[in-house]
């Protein structure tokens, strides 16, 4: 009796260990957290920063800590420029950058970052996204590099700060002007300007030592958090170069395929809360900006209505001729263009 009586505890025992083990598993698999590191375009404190480390805050809630991501700013891991390559090799896992920076690498990155002038709005860069074809083409482009492009964020109207007046197309003969590179380049090279490329942390410098005689960079508020106010004389706002511009979030391919589906379907909707953080929030803080910047001394500027008409028929030439320095970039450029004019902007 008390044989069979322990053999039946034994028993009981053994299917509880059992019991545990299994529900334990996939509890414990549910409780995986994945630590990544991500480096910004944007210096740490700037409206872009911020944007960016509270939508990561937001990601670490919506998953319930499952996804928790330390940022850093511009030049912290590596160079601006060579921030595609660390993810892709793994050096960390994740990048929100400014694609023109890899132009170098495939002239598409720079199309996919801008067209300058020939967007209307970020509106349209975000139905042609997600419901014309390009963020198929975006992830094509990345992966040739071992990078997933989980999606776009996007700033509106870009300014140009400067130490001389630029009130006319004529004024950017022989200056000297930082861009980020690629079509935005092309296009102040047909201006008769001469374009130097600089990440974002060096723009105050630039201008300061006179490297460069004027800047165009990202939006208003981070052209103020930069303090570059200080160093030049003028901004104009909007300009012709950049109705907007968009930034990617991009994960090392390898982590980002080692993620539960569950975990990537929350990633590919929180890119949403992003891109309106990014956009939104910029435009807001950008009209303040203007206003402090106005306050500070600086002359706003703008070109005239005929000097914008002529900037833009430029841009699409600008465009058309970037069609032939890649196959991926002649994808997505015939792809833009052709929802702009099925959607009116261009004919």
């Amino acid at each position: 009796m008390q044989r069979n009586r322990f053999t039946s505890i034994v028993s009981l025992a053994a299917i509880v260990v059992l019991a545990v083990a299994f529900f334990s598993v996939p509890n414990a698999a549910a409780k995986d957290v994945y630590n990544w590191r991500a480096q910004t375009y944007a210096v740490p404190g700037s409206v872009g920063y911020k944007a960016l480390k509270t939508a990561l805050e937001d990601l670490k809630a919506m998953t319930d800590g499952r996804i928790d991501v330390k940022l850093y700013g511009v030049g912290s891991l590596v160079g601006p420029f060579d921030q595609l390559d660390a993810v892709g090799k793994g050096i960390f896992e994740c990048g929100f950058n400014a694609p023109a920076y890899y132009a170098g690498k495939d002239p598409a990155f720079a199309a996919l970052f801008s067209l300058m002038n020939v967007w209307p709005d970020t509106t349209d860069v975000k139905i042609w996204a997600y419901y014309f074809g390009g963020l198929e083409l975006a992830r094509n482009l990345y992966d040739k590099y071992g990078v997933y492009y989980v999606g776009p964020a996007l700033v509106g109207a870009e300014p140009i700060m400067s130490k001389k007046p630029l009130d006319t197309l004529d004024a950017f003969k022989g200056l000297k002007i930082r861009t980020a590179g690629g079509l935005t380049s092309a296009l102040f090279t047909k201006l008769g300007a001469s374009p130097v490329k600089l990440g974002g942390g060096d723009l105050y410098t630039g201008l300061d030592t006179g490297v460069v005689d004027a800047a165009e960079f990202v939006s208003l508020a981070e052209n103020l958090d930069l303090g570059l106010h200080e160093v030049t004389e003028y901004v104009l706002f909007p300009s012709f170069h950049g109705q907007t511009a968009t930034c990617d979030f991009t994960v090392n391919k390898k982590r980002w395929n080692k993620l539960p589906d569950d975990l990537k379907a929350v990633m590919e909707s929180w890119i949403y809360e992003l891109d309106a953080r990014f956009d939104y929030q910029s435009r807001a803080e950008s009209f303040k900006a203007l206003q402090k910047m106005k306050e500070a001394g600086l002359k706003h500027i703008k070109l005239s209505d005929e000097d914008m008409a002529k900037a833009r028929r430029m841009a699409l030439e600008v465009a058309n001729e970037w069609k032939g320095k890649s196959e991926m970039s002649g994808k997505i450029i015939d792809s833009i263009l052709a929802y702009l004019r099925l959607s009116g902007s261009i004919e």
